[in-house]
């Protein structure tokens, strides 16, 4: 068997190049701008294709690895918004919470002093009425910095949302524990992806093995071969 390996002229198949094997992909909406292109590139040089049947393949295993790319990103944006929205709501409670405890006494005595002053529940009015805007804007900060990417800005908001009172792990816990949500339903198909991509990894490593090359051709005369770049 020759020790010569040469790269596939997409010539003799009719093709300008071996990227006509393949349709062009669209982005879709959501994907990192150019994201799929680097990934590509990337995993390629790997993979290093070398030929037609070969390059198909690598590229059926590179669209699985992307998919499982973009399902974590899925699956974290699925638990951030929940974990998020949990946060939201456990920190207003809480908010109110404690300005009722503040201001009861307070508003206890205006209250008789309002009944003395021969008020009824039809003309009363809180004195001291809950500023839900403001504690709005105070939470919404707040759950902004536990999503920071600023290490400083989050460690400050976990500790101010500690204070206030708000399980932290314990609602975490929950939104990890979902069983119907849709961080469970990315975490199924990643496992049906990763599946698929052992299945595919195992036909190309079949395909590699069963190249056309001396087996006592040397690393170097391997690494001297032209990679199929489509």
């Amino acid at each position: 068997m020759s020790k010569d390996l040469t790269t596939p002229d997409p010539r003799d198949f009719g093709l300008a190049s071996f990227a006509d094997l393949l349709s062009s992909r669209t982005p879709i909406p959501g994907e990192e701008p150019g994201g799929f292109q680097a990934f590509r590139g990337g995993l390629l040089a790997s993979l290093t294709p070398i030929t037609p049947y070969e390059c198909v393949v690598a590229e059926s295993l590179i669209a699985i690895e992307w998919e499982l790319h973009q399902r974590r990103r899925l699956r974290e944006h699925a638990l951030r918004k929940n974990l998020s929205e949990a946060v939201t709501q456990a920190a207003m409670r809480r908010v109110e919470a404690i300005h009722d405890d503040a201001v009861e006494d307070a508003l206890d005595a205006a209250w008789e002093a309002h009944v003395e002053a021969g008020g009824d529940e039809d003309d009363w009015e809180d004195p001291y009425p809950f500023d839900r805007q403001a504690a709005s804007e105070r939470v919404a900060a707040l759950v902004e910095g536990i999503i920071s990417h600023d290490t400083a800005e989050q460690a400050a908001a976990e500790r101010a949302l500690t204070d206030l009172g708000v399980p932290l792990l314990d609602l975490m816990g929950e939104a990890y524990a979902e069983p119907h949500g849709q961080a469970t339903r990315h975490d199924a198909k990643a496992q049906e992806l990763e599946r698929r991509r052992r299945e595919v990894m195992r036909d190309y490593a079949a395909l590699q093995r069963a190249r056309p090359i001396d087996h006592a051709q040397t690393d170097d005369d391997i690494e001297d071969a032209e990679i199929v770049q489509s």
